[in-house]
C-alpha cells in the first residue's frame, strides 16, 4: 500500500506571485475546450430540487475519470458556484467534474446533506455513458464542510447508513480529497469550541442538538467513526496556517488499516486558501497528481 508522504508545496517566496496577483479574482468563465451542462437535476426532496453542474473536456474520449466536487460553508452556507473555478480547472486536466449543491442546515438538518451527496455519486455513475466517464474511476473532492461530507463518502459503512438515490447503483468512490474538512466532530478541541459557542455553533445549527445533550450524534456524524480497510484512498489537503495537525488522527488510522493515503500541506495557506492565487493552482495540481495515481 502507498505510504504516507507529507508533502510541502512551494512557499510564496518562490512562486513569484505579487500581492496584486494574489488578489486577482478566479475566473468562472467556461473556456471553449470545456463542455458545461448546468443545473442538472440529480434528485428531488421536500425542501428543494438538487442540482449539479457538469464540466468535461470536449475532447478526450468516453472513458474519462470523474470527480464529484462538494463545496464548503460550515453546512449552513455556500453554493456550488463558488467552486466553479476548481471544477473548470480540473476539467481542463481531463476530468468529468460534477459540481454539486446539497441541502444546507437552514433547509434540512443532518443527515440530509450526506444523503444528497450519496445520491449525487449515484446519479453521476448511472449517467456515465452520457457524461463520457468511466464508472469505475469516480472520486470526490470537498473543501471544509464539503471535505467532511467527502470524508463520510469515503467509507463503506457510512454509505450504507446514509444511502440515498438509486440504490441499484453503487455510491462507492475510488479516491477522495478531504481539503481542510473535520474528520472528528467530537475531538477534545471541537468539544471545547462547541461548548463555548453553544447554539451559535455550526455544529448545533446542522445537527440540531448541543454536544452535551447528544454526544453520540456528533460521533455518528464523524467520518472517523466509519474508517475501515475498505475506505477509499484518501488525500488530506490543508494550508500550514490552518491547523494541519487536525488531519493526523485520521491519516494515521488509515495508514494502520493499509488504506492508500497521502498528505499535502500548502505553505502559507489559511482556511479557504484554495480559492485564492497562488494556492488555487497548488491545490489543483495536488489533487490532479493524487487522482492520476488512484483513479486508474
Amino acid at each position: 500500500m502507498k505510504s504516507v508522504v507529507p508533502l510541502l508545496l512551494l512557499s510564496l517566496a518562490t512562486t513569484g506571485f505579487s500581492q496584486a496577483a494574489k488578489r486577482t479574482p478566479l475566473s468562472s468563465a467556461v473556456p471553449d475546450s470545456i463542455k458545461a451542462e448546468l443545473n442538472l437535476e440529480y434528485g428531488t426532496t421536500p425542501e428543494q430540487r438538487l442540482l449539479m453542474d457538469v464540466y468535461r473536456p470536449k475532447s478526450g474520449g468516453d472513458n474519462l475519470p470523474a470527480c464529484v466536487l462538494v463545496h464548503g460553508g460550515g453546512w449552513t452556507g455556500g453554493d456550488k458556484e463558488k467552486f466553479t473555478p476548481l471544477a473548470i480547472a480540473l476539467a481542463q486536466r481531463g476530468y468529468v467534474v460534477a459540481n454539486i449543491e446539497y441541502r444546507l442546515a437552514g433547509a434540512a438538518k443532518y443527515p440530509a446533506a450526506v444523503r444528497d451527496c450519496t445520491a449525487a455519486v449515484r446519479f453521476v455513475r448511472a449517467n456515465a455513458k452520457h457524461f463520457g466517464l468511466n464508472p469505475e474511476r469516480i472520486g470526490a473532492w470537498g473543501g471544509s464542510a464539503g471535505g467532511h461530507l467527502v470524508g463520510l463518502l469515503a467509507a463503506a459503512p457510512a454509505l450504507e447508513k446514509f444511502s440515498a438515490g438509486n440504490k441499484d447503483v453503487s455510491a462507492r468512490l475510488k479516491a477522495v480529497v478531504v481539503m481542510a474538512g473535520p474528520m472528528e466532530l467530537a475531538s477534545e478541541k471541537a468539544i471545547e469550541n462547541l461548548r463555548q459557542q453553544k447554539e451559535k455553533s455550526n455544529g448545533f445549527k446542522w445537527l440540531g442538538r448541543l454536544y452535551d445533550d447528544a454526544p453520540e450524534l456528533y460521533r455518528e456524524a464523524s467520518p472517523m467513526s466509519y474508517l475501515d480497510r475498505n475506505t477509499a484512498a484518501t488525500l488530506f489537503l490543508r494550508g500550514d496556517l490552518d491547523n494541519p495537525e487536525a488531519d493526523l488522527p485520521a491519516l494515521e488510522k488509515l495508514k494502520s488499516l493499509g488504506v492508500a493515503t497521502d498528505r499535502v500541506i500548502i505553505k502559507g495557506g489559511k482556511h479557504g486558501c484554495w480559492m485564492q492565487h497562488p494556492w488555487f493552482e497548488q491545490c489543483v495540481e495536488a489533487v490532479d497528481a493524487f487522482f492520476q495515481r488512484q483513479l486508474k
